[in-house]
């Protein structure tokens, strides 16, 4: 009794996965990350000129806060060496290259 019981749902449990979901009437939507306006209709942008200074310091979290505030900039992300991270560009956005020591290489925004 067992062993057709058995046999039986190892044949059904394949044939479901063949089986496809219910169609949707919705499309899907784009999630997208709305670029920050500013209080003039204009984008807010980060500013490249004022982050020379930052370079060979340790990036710990108030010289990051301090580097976000002087460059404008509204997000920031700091980029470990081997670190995924996307090639998309954004204006408002302050990147920071670190080493193994934690010391900034690079930074610029993008």
């Amino acid at each position: 009794m067992r062993l057709p019981l058995l046999l039986l749902i190892g044949c059904v449990l394949p044939l479901t996965a063949c089986s496809t979901p219910p169609k949707s009437t919705e499309e899907p939507k784009a999630v997208v990350d709305p670029v920050p306006q500013v209080a003039d209709g204009g984008t807010v942008k980060c500013n490249p000129e004022v982050l020379e200074q930052f370079n060979g310091k340790r990036a710990d979290e108030a010289l990051v806060k301090q580097a976000v505030a002087k460059s404008g900039a509204k997000h920031v992300r700091v980029v470990k060496p081997g670190m995924a991270v996307t090639m998309d560009f954004r204006e408002d956005r302050l990147t920071i290259n670190v080493n193994d020591k934690n010391e900034i290489e690079r930074i610029g925004c993008n």
